[in-house]
C-alpha cells in the first residue's frame, strides 16, 4: 500500500469507533435540542432563503408536515445510532435529517452561521463507519443469533481518522483565517483586536460582560495575551491529525479542544458544550481499554474501493470549504464550512498603536411608548445585521417579522411599530475604558404602527443618486455623505435634480460611503458602497 493508504487503512481501532458513534450521536441529541427551541424555525416566505440541502427544493418554504417528518427521522435515527441498532443506517438518517433541520434554521439570514457545524461534519466523517461492531444492540443481536462478532481487518481506523481531521480543522481554520488577515502575522493577536471584537460581542449586543471579560478588556498585556493563547489552543488539536500513532499527543490535543471549547464560552459567551463529546475522537479507545491487538491482515487484502473515494472526496472538500475565503458561503453547501471565529483584524493601522474603533451597526427603537431594557436589548441583538440589507422588501419583511415577534417574547412590553438606525458606534482609544458611544446616522426604514412602511433606501450609480421613497415627502432634500465610518457628515453637492434622480458635482470618496437624505428634520440612509 502506499504511504495515504497506510496512514488511512491501518489496524485497531474497533472498540474506538464505537465509543466515537456514541460520542457523536451524543453530540447530535444535544444539537437537536438546541435546534428544537427555536421559534420560528423557518423564515417566513418573504424572508426564505435555501440553505444547504434546502437549495434542492426552490425558494419555497418547507411544509409544516416535512419538517415534523425530520423531525421524527432526525430524533429516531439519532437514538439509533447511539444504541447501535441498523448502525449505518441509522447514521445516515439521523445526518440527513438533522443537518436539514439545522440548515433551514437559518433560512432568514444573509448567512449562516457555525454553532452546529462541527458536529454535523463529525457525523459526515462517521458515514460508511462500522461502528455498531461492538457496544451496540446490533452485536448483541448477532451475539443471540449465535454468531461471532465482526472484527473486520484494517475497517475501522479510517473513519476515526477522518472524524479527528474534521474536529481538528474547525479549530486550524479559525488559526488559517487570523494569520491570513494579518497577512501571515501574528496582528490579530498583537493588536487590539481582541479588546474590540469582545466589545462588539458584549456592548454593541448591550449584554452584560462575564466577569472574566471585565477582567480582560481594560489591560493591554491581558487581551494580548489571551488572544495569543487562543490561538495556541485553536491550533493544538490539528496536532492529533498529524502523530495519530501518538497516544499522548492525541489526547494533549484533545484537552486543547476541551479547553478552547470551554474559553469560548468564559470569553465570548459562545457556550456550545454539544461540541464536547467530541473530544472522544482524540482518544485512543483500544489501548486505554486494554484490547487486545487485532489479527493481522491477510497479505492478499487491499482497501474497499468505497471508502477511499468517500476519504478522497471528503478530505478534499473539507480542505477547500476550510481554508478558501469566504467559500463555504458562497457554494452554500451546509455544513461545509471554513471557522473564521472572529478572524477579521477589528483594530486600526499601525497595529502596535492604539487607535479608535469604528463600526457600524444597527439600533431599532420602537414607535410608540418606550420599552424596558430587556427588549431593547433583544430588539439590538436579535436583528444585527438589518443595516446591510438594501433591499427595501427585505427590510419591511424584517420590521414586520419584528413587530410581530416582540409580544411573543415580551408580552409586558408595547411595541406596536420599529424604527431601524444605521449607526457608527465609536470605541475610544486604549487607555480609555473600553466602551462604545453610539451615532445613529440615519434612518433605514420605518415600520409604523398602523402597518405604513417607510425608507427612501434607493442607488448610487457613480454621480447619478436615485431615491426611491415610500410614504416619505422628498420635496424637500439636502444630501450628505458619511466616509471612512466617521460619524461627521460631509455636503454632497448636486447639479442637477429630476424628479428622485440627483446627478452629483462629484462621486463621493471614501472606504465605505453612506449616501444620506436630510428630510424634514429626519436623516434617511439613500445608498452606500464598500
Amino acid at each position: 500500500m502506499s504511504r495515504w493508504q497506510r496512514y488511512w487503512f491501518a489496524d485497531g481501532g474497533r472498540w474506538a469507533v464505537a465509543v466515537v458513534r456514541i460520542a457523536i450521536a451524543t453530540s447530535v441529541l444535544l444539537t437537536l435540542a438546541r435546534i428544537w427551541t427555536l421559534d420560528p424555525l423557518v423564515a417566513p416566505a418573504a424572508l426564505y432563503r435555501p440553505v444547504g440541502p434546502w437549495m434542492l427544493l426552490g425558494r419555497t418554504p418547507p411544509p409544516d408536515a416535512l419538517i415534523a417528518l425530520l423531525w421524527i427521522a432526525a430524533w429516531g435515527g439519532t437514538v439509533a445510532m447511539l444504541v447501535g441498532f441498523g448502525t449505518r443506517a441509522a447514521t445516515a438518517v439521523s445526518f440527513g435529517a438533522a443537518v436539514a433541520l439545522a440548515a433551514v434554521s437559518f433560512s432568514g439570514s444573509a448567512t449562516w452561521s457555525h454553532q452546529y457545524n462541527v458536529v454535523f461534519l463529525a457525523q459526515c466523517a462517521f458515514l460508511g463507519a462500522r461502528g455498531g461492531d461492538v457496544l451496540s444492540v446490533d452485536a448483541w443481536l448477532r451475539a443471540r443469533a449465535g454468531l461471532p462478532p465482526r472484527d473486520e481487518p484494517r475497517a475501522y481506523q479510517w473513519s476515526l481518522r477522518l472524524v479527528q481531521l474534521a474536529v481538528a480543522l474547525m479549530f486550524a481554520g479559525a488559526v488559517f483565517h487570523k494569520l491570513l488577515h494579518g497577512h501571515g502575522t501574528l496582528r490579530w493577536a498583537l493588536s487590539d483586536s481582541l479588546r474590540h471584537h469582545l466589545l462588539v460581542r458584549f456592548d454593541l449586543a448591550g449584554l452584560d460582560r462575564p466577569a472574566v471579560v471585565d477582567w480582560i478588556i481594560d489591560d493591554v498585556w491581558k487581551y494580548r495575551t489571551a488572544a495569543l493563547l487562543n490561538m495556541v489552543t485553536q491550533l493544538a488539536p490539528i496536532f492529533a491529525v498529524i502523530f495519530v500513532r501518538r497516544p499522548l499527543v492525541r489526547a494533549a490535543a484533545g484537552l486543547a479542544f476541551l479547553i478552547e471549547t470551554i474559553a469560548l464560552g468564559l470569553v465570548v459567551a459562545l457556550w456550545n458544550l454539544h461540541w464536547l463529546p467530541l473530544v472522544a475522537v482524540f482518544i485512543d479507545w483500544d489501548r486505554l481499554l486494554r484490547r487486545p491487538p487485532p489479527a493481522p491482515a491477510p497479505a492478499t487484502w487491499k482497501p474497499p474501493r468505497g471508502p477511499r473515494i468517500f476519504i478522497v472526496c471528503f478530505f478534499v472538500y473539507e480542505l477547500a470549504t476550510s481554508f478558501v475565503p469566504t467559500l463555504d458561503q458562497r457554494l452554500n453547501t451546509f455544513p461545509f464550512s471554513g471557522f473564521p471565529m472572529f478572524a477579521t483584524i477589528r483594530a486600526e493601522p499601525p497595529y502596535g498603536e492604539h487607535h479608535d474603533y469604528i463600526v457600524p451597526g444597527d439600533h431599532i427603537e420602537p414607535i410608540g411608548p418606550p420599552t424596558h431594557r430587556f427588549a431593547q436589548r433583544w430588539l439590538d441583538h436579535s436583528f444585527r445585521g438589518l443595516y446591510l440589507e438594501r433591499d427595501p422588501k427585505r427590510v419591511e419583511g424584517k420590521l414586520r417579522q419584528i413587530v410581530e415577534l416582540a409580544p411573543v417574547k415580551y408580552p409586558d412590553a408595547t411595541i406596536p411599530g420599529v424604527r431601524a438606525y444605521l449607526t457608527l458606534h465609536v470605541a475610544p482609544a486604549y487607555p480609555a475604558p473600553a466602551h462604545f458611544e453610539e451615532h445613529s446616522i440615519a434612518i433605514l426604514g420605518e415600520l409604523h404602527p398602523g402597518g405604513a412602511f417607510k425608507t427612501v433606501l434607493g442607488t448610487l450609480d457613480g454621480t447619478t443618486l436615485t431615491l426611491r421613497p415610500l410614504g416619505v415627502d422628498t420635496r424637500e432634500v439636502t444630501l450628505v455623505y458619511y466616509r471612512n465610518n466617521k460619524p461627521e457628515p460631509i455636503a454632497l453637492p448636486y447639479t442637477s435634480r429630476t424628479g428622485d434622480a440627483f446627478t452629483l458635482a462629484a462621486a463621493p470618496v471614501g472606504t465605505p460611503i453612506y449616501v444620506v437624505a436630510q428630510i424634514g428634520g429626519q436623516r434617511w440612509l439613500v445608498a452606500s458602497r464598500k
